[in-house]
């Protein structure tokens, strides 16, 4: 009896040793399978059309369901991912962020939500004086920005063959999900980007223009930058420079009338959100400072509230009826100084620089310059 209990034990005991050095694994493991995508980003119908020529290369960022970001640069108009079955959001820019410095910078990349561009900011130099105590923000012209957004799924039944893949056990045990499965039909997807910059035209309007020698100044309350989740402008904002080098010059009326027009365009981001339509803005929102030297080296100082006359227009030279973010695009803004500059009658003998000569100004004949 006693040698029949020793034996049950060795066999439980036997047993035991046996069931807990049992590798219980599956047969098979589902392989990693991805998708293959194509992003095509159609950069000539809006980015070309506006800025006259395709950007360097492109940035892709895709944020996936848990928010983790990836980026992916190329030097193409496309560009081709194997992604997993999931759900995305996407952000196309041209060029790389670095290329932006030290005009703009990038906040916030790795959030969707909050990601931002922002116009850096920059003190005159030298030894000015009208406007040594304003801090400009740069302008954000070269490189030109426009981002395409996009959130799309990535689903099983976009894998190839069976929507489950499975494969030995000793497969994976050796390579893991290395030796991914990846599906052979290309989805494409089109992207067209949306511009963010707009051109700012500002047309002055002068009376005695061969006074003039030299005419510079900046006008506050545009938006610092935006969005690149939403696709809106920031409701910061700052000042933008118009350089003396940037005016373009023209005779008004006949030869011997005394009037001119002066026009400068600097790149902006446009106005801030919420203030896109004339209803939304106040006059003192938006101020126009002119500094004019005359061609005795006197100098004059002007500033007009112009948050009323500020207007969107389209290619065609109408104003733009905007509704949706959409609506921004490809247009320019523009203001008419709706007051007549009055300057001395100073008569140029000998003078250098910007205006001394009638010469110097084109000729624009009787011409209407709508705002006046």
């Amino acid at each position: 009896m006693r040698k029949l209990l020793f034996s049950l034990i060795g066999l439980v005991v036997v047993a035991t040793v046996l069931f807990s050095s049992c590798e219980r694994r599956p047969l098979e493991v589902r392989a990693q399978e991805t998708v293959n995508v194509k992003f095509t980003v159609k950069w000539k119908v809006n980015f070309v059309t506006l800025y006259g020529e395709t950007p360097n290369g492109m940035t892709v960022m895709l944020w996936n369901s848990q928010n983790e970001p990836v980026v992916k640069t190329t030097n193409d108009d496309h560009i081709s991912l194997q992604l997993l079955p999931d759900k995305y959001r996407m952000i196309i820019f041209n060029e790389l962020a670095e290329e932006y410095a030290p005009y703009l910078k990038f906040y916030d990349t790795d959030n969707y939500d909050r990601m931002s561009v922002r116009a850096t900011r920059i003190s005159p130099s030298g030894s000015r004086s009208w406007d040594s105590d304003i801090t400009y923000m740069y302008t954000p012209e070269d490189p030109r920005i426009a981002v395409a957004l996009d959130s799309f799924l990535i689903t099983d039944e976009m894998l190839m063959g069976d929507s489950m893949i499975f494969i030995p056990y000793e497969e994976y045990r050796d390579n893991g999900y290395k030796a991914e499965r990846i599906s052979e039909y290309v989805y494409e997807i089109p992207e067209v980007p949306w511009p963010m910059t707009v051109d700012l035209y500002v047309r002055v309007k002068v009376k005695h223009r061969n006074s003039l020698r030299q005419l510079e100044g900046n006008i506050s309350g545009m938006a610092d930058g935006f969005y690149l989740s939403h696709i809106i402008r920031t409701q910061e904002t700052g000042i933008l420079k118009l350089k003396s080098q940037e005016w373009a010059k023209t005779r008004l009326g006949e030869p011997e009338d005394s009037m001119g027009l002066l026009e400068s365009k600097v790149a902006s981001f446009g106005l801030p959100y919420g203030k896109e339509l004339l209803s939304q803005r106040d006059s003192t929102d938006n101020v126009l400072t002119l500094n004019l030297t005359l061609v005795n080296d006197s100098t004059i100082q002007r500033s007009f509230n112009v948050g009323k006359h500020l207007m969107y227009i389209t290619p065609e030279g109408q104003e733009a009826e905007i509704r949706y973010r959409q609506d921004l695009q490809n247009l320019s803004l523009v203001i008419d100084l709706p007051d007549v500059i009055n300057l001395p009658d100073i008569n140029p003998e000998i003078s250098e620089g910007f205006d001394a000569n009638v010469d110097d100004w084109e000729d624009g004949g009787t011409i209407d310059i709508g705002g006046f």
